[in-house]
């Protein structure tokens, strides 16, 4: 009997100890920037997304940073699945490339896969219209580099690829589609990203083809009419996205140019003849590319992807990188503010004990305009953090906010980066290459903001891994990636800005 009990406290002991285990494992396992895929513990990264939300469940199908042994196979279509944006999981490739292994792969118009969209029938059917590719096209005797495609599947878990589907535009630059249901036109509309050479000139366009099934033959989509002609610049238009949410219709594009943000227009109406945009007409900035909108019940996200940087720990974006998710507040007006994630908060609630260099709790800090002062804390630890505090501008000089990368816990110390609230150049920006306070070298991202004098805005930061994004005031969101913002030490800095930080809390 005594051996018996002996052997339940042991057992009890140890479920504890599982039970202990699977807890920390699921909080730990909170990710909310995740990549692609962990394969063999290499994370393979994302490029860009094509959510479609489903029974509660937001899948998140995406470009694979990934390719075959001959360079010109890559980019298979993969999917993850999240239902909180915190937690998801890896559902695997759905749509892969042209097998490498068949002789005549190098003429395939699926050598390469590049952006679509998935859209359900009324028949419980799922639909993926996306974007064949062949560098090696036009050589191999194909019409064009790229083609719109089609596959079916009934579970989104197995497709098959509609092999006669191959809807070809005019000239080579012919991708990103988007397929919708317009229920007051009652036909499919087709977005897609490609110039309008026919017209003369080259303007960037992004067109419309219209059918009356998803099963319609690539023939029987019909050219509608150029559905938005680039308002700005001569750059590609890339993945489009198309929406209506509370009486207002949504056009979102990234631009492939200089700026490299996406863009968004609206409409006042379905039959509005002009596109509108606000003054701030981007969602984020340079760090959040290729972002496409998606409700969700009743409320509108907008992913994206922030890109690995060309340095490798510096420099500009490069190709590929992790999931970003913004949720979308729309103003009385129409406009769309980026704001933090509800569940991120609800779910990142247990209070941090971050220290400042004296041993203290993070308290207030009041700048003085002119001076340089900073303010170190403790390292900041592997697992997602979220802070919140509130800033106040007393002054239109210098900049302030929070520096990362710090080597100790130092006062008066800049770190490697800074996430800088620039009161004299009107712009929150990020920057990941300082030397000091007089060199922060050269801008990774920004976002323009007027600071009203004596105002209070509410900060809210969240951080996993490399990627941080800033949401500041209700209105705007700047997402960017610093290498070395874990395991490092962080201050609160002012770069001669005369401004107050208050009500600072930490949150894992």
């Amino acid at each position: 009997m005594k051996k018996l009990c002996v052997l339940i406290l042991i057992l009890t002991a140890v479920c504890v100890m599982m039970t202990a285990c699977n807890k920390s494992e699921n909080v730990d396992s909170a990710n909310v920037f995740p990549v692609s895929t962990n394969e063999d513990s290499l994370a393979v990264t994302m490029g860009d997304v094509m959510p479609f939300y489903d029974n509660g469940v937001m899948n998140i199908y995406h470009l694979r940073n990934s390719s075959g042994n001959n360079p010109n196979f890559y980019h298979p279509i993969a999917r993850i699945t999240t239902t909180d944006f915190i937690h998801y999981t890896d559902e695997g490739i759905a749509l892969n490339y042209a097998d490498e292994k068949d002789p005549d792969a190098i003429k395939s118009v699926d050598a390469a896969l590049g952006t679509g969209s998935f859209i359900k029938d009324n028949n419980g059917i799922y639909h993926c219209f996306y974007t064949g590719h062949n560098d090696k096209g036009l050589e191999e005797g194909l019409p064009h580099v790229e083609v719109i495609r089609h596959a079916k599947s009934p579970d989104q878990k197995t497709w098959t690829k509609d092999e006669d589907f191959k809807l070809y535009g005019y000239e080579d630059d012919f991708r990103d589609p988007y397929v919708y249901l317009d229920s007051e036109d009652n036909c499919y509309y087709m977005l897609v990203t490609t110039r309008d050479y026919a017209s003369g000139g080259s303007p960037a366009v992004i067109r419309r083809f219209t059918a009356t099934s998803l099963d319609a033959t690539s023939d029987e989509w019909e050219f509608k009419d150029n559905f938005f002609i680039n308002d700005e610049g001569d750059y590609n238009m890339e993945c489009p996205s198309y929406i209506e949410y509370n009486g207002y219709y949504y056009l979102a594009y990234s631009e492939q140019g200089n700026n490299r943000v996406t863009h968004y227009r609206y409409k006042t109406s379905h039959d509005d003849p002009e596109w509108h945009k606000f003054a701030r007409d981007s969602i984020d900035a340079s760090g959040f590319y290729a972002g496409r909108l998606e409700k969700a019940g009743d409320k509108l996200y907008a992913f994206a992807w922030c890109a690995r940087l060309a340095g490798g720990t510096t420099g500009g974006f490069d190709w590929g990188g992790n999931l970003v998710t913004h949720e979308l507040v729309q103003k009385e007006n129409g406009e769309l503010c980026a704001v933090m994630p509800q569940n991120y908060k609800d779910h990142f609630t247990h209070k941090a004990a971050y220290k400042s260099v004296d041993g203290k709790d993070l308290s207030d800090y009041t700048f003085e305009e002119g001076k340089f002062v900073a303010f170190g804390a403790s390292e900041l630890a592997q697992k997602v953090t979220r802070m919140s505090f509130t800033v106040t501008a007393t002054g239109n000089k210098g900049n302030f906010g929070l520096s990362f990368g710090l080597d100790g816990a130092f006062n008066n110390r800049l770190g490697s980066a800074v996430m800088a609230f620039d009161l004299e150049n009107n712009c929150v920006t990020c920057y990941n290459n300082v030397s000091n306070k007089l060199r922060y070298g050269n801008a990774l991202a920004t976002v323009g903001y007027n600071y009203e004098q004596g105002k209070t805005y509410s900060v809210d930061v969240i951080i996993d891994g490399e990627v941080i994004s800033v949401y500041l005031g209700g209105d705007i969101a700047l997402t960017a990636r610093i290498t070395d913002m874990k395991n490092s030490n962080f201050a609160f800095y002012s770069n001669g800005a005369g401004a107050q930080i208050k009500d600072i809390a930490i949150y894992e």
